[in-house]
């Protein structure tokens, strides 16, 4: 399988930590996360690597409206070496203007877990860039499957907002480059609901959306990921949340995981991009399901199980001692389900 990666992803590395009682909270998005999958891979002779094209920025500005803050915002904390977190959020029925002002990050982020360094921008543009390399790697017919390594992750960005370590919706920027040749279904496995790749979607016929994720009662992002959001207006029916409880094991998430595929099957895509998280995994330390070792390469195998190109895109996963081993399964099966039907 070939692995699309983007060299930058180490120059965004936040400080971020704070100490509430006796917890102390820090970012778990750290560049050690894409070390830690490339070895793995790298390890494994059945895996090719290549390094993800340059894009206007054209489309990422269209589609996310923030695009221009964290750009300048990024270009200000580089000249000034500083760290800077999303504040003063004005809330519902605000007079807001939409000056861009480093300090009302708040307008355009939904938490303050997000800080823009320096070299954000770049390594969020960068990070996009490897899902759209992906993308056109389908559209010219030389691959019909694509692991694009991205960090930052995307799914938490939507066309309002972002927040939740992620500043452009990586599936979303690749769908919107695929759609124009044939529907697109995305698939998020992550164990976080994907609530910007629904916003983004939710009105849209042409594009299926579904997310396998914990009970959002419970379970960040909280305001979105239930199951009766289907879609709204023409889009009624076109996105599919499978909540699942706290514990959740191997046997439920491939029971969910067989309902999505089949969903999917029914939309007939000419593509399908998989948001492929690893925060499932019983030992994660921000997940809550309980998948073992062994799933990945199952859940590969059942995603390899439909006849059209797929794009996986990385998202989420963050036990460093264990991450690599469970991308590089999970594709592992996925390469070995492609080859299976094609005998």
């Amino acid at each position: 399988m070939l692995v699309v990666e983007k060299h930058n992803f180490s120059l965004h590395n936040p400080s971020w930590k704070f100490t509430l009682g006796p917890e102390t909270y820090e970012t778990k998005d750290t560049p050690r996360r894409v070390e830690a999958i490339r070895a793995a891979l790298a390890a494994d002779g059945r895996f090719r690597f290549t390094q993800a094209k340059r894009f206007p920025e054209g489309l990422l500005a269209r589609l996310h409206p923030y695009h221009d803050f964290i750009k300048k915002t990024s270009r200000s904390a580089r000249t000034n070496g500083e760290e800077i977190y999303p504040d003063l959020f004005p809330g519902e029925g605000a007079r807001i203007q939409r000056k861009i002002h480093p300090l009302w990050g708040g307008v355009w982020c939904t938490d303050a877990v997000t800080p823009i360094m320096g070299r954000t921008y770049e390594v969020a543009k960068g990070s996009a860039e490897a899902a759209m390399t992906g993308a056109k790697l389908l559209l010219d017919g030389r691959e019909r499957e694509v692991y694009a390594l991205c960090r930052p992750s995307g799914h938490h960005a939507g066309p309002r907002v972002f927040g939740g370590y992620c500043y452009f919706n990586n599936t979303a920027t690749a769908a919107e480059m695929l759609v124009p040749h044939g529907p697109v279904a995305i698939l998020d496995i992550d164990y976080h609901h994907g609530n910007g790749t629904q916003e983004f979607f939710e009105e849209r016929k042409d594009i299926f959306t579904c997310s396998i994720h914990g009970d959002p009662s419970r379970e960040y992002p909280y305001f979105w990921g239930y199951r009766g959001e289907r879609g709204i207006g023409q889009g009624e029916g076109t996105n599919l949340n499978l909540p699942l409880p706290l514990g959740s094991g191997d046997d439920a998430y491939l029971k969910a995981l067989d309902r999505a595929m089949r969903a999917v099957r029914r939309f007939r895509p000419a593509f399908l991009l998989v948001g492929a998280g690893f925060d499932t995994h019983g030992e994660d330390p921000i997940g809550g399901f309980k998948l073992s070792d062994g799933v990945y390469a199952e859940i590969g195998r059942r995603l390899a199980a439909i006849d059209c190109p797929v794009l996986l895109c990385q998202e989420g996963g963050y036990n460093l001692d264990i991450l690599g081993g469970c991308v590089r399964r999970l594709l592992s099966g996925f390469a070995d389900g492609r080859s299976r039907s094609k005998t």
